[in-house]
């Protein structure tokens, strides 16, 4: 399981906004669970680590940033994705 509040600290440091400033935290922490809830769907299981923690804060900022475009998923991003997946994959075996 993921630290919300690691992962917050990181989407608000890529959104260029101050942490002190709280004004979008339940916003963010909803986009956060949201973004959680798709890996999860997608057989990702998020860790308390650091590369979970910035692939679930690049989810977050990227849809944060294009959530009124039409363009697809980043292939980085996508890939990354990818990774973690197949990732968890060879931990189950």
């Amino acid at each position: 399981m993921y630290n919300e509040s690691t992962v917050l600290g990181i989407v608000k440091a890529r959104l260029n906004r101050l942490a002190s400033d709280t004004s979008l935290d339940e916003y963010l922490k909803k986009r956060i669970e949201a973004a959680d809830a798709k890996l999860i769907g997608n057989g990702i299981n998020l860790l308390d680590d650091a590369r979970d923690s910035v692939l679930l804060a690049d989810m977050v900022v990227w849809q944060y940033g294009n959530r009124d475009k039409p363009d697809g998923m980043p292939e980085w991003l996508r890939l990354a994705r990818r990774e973690r997946w197949l990732r968890e994959r060879n931990n189950d075996s």
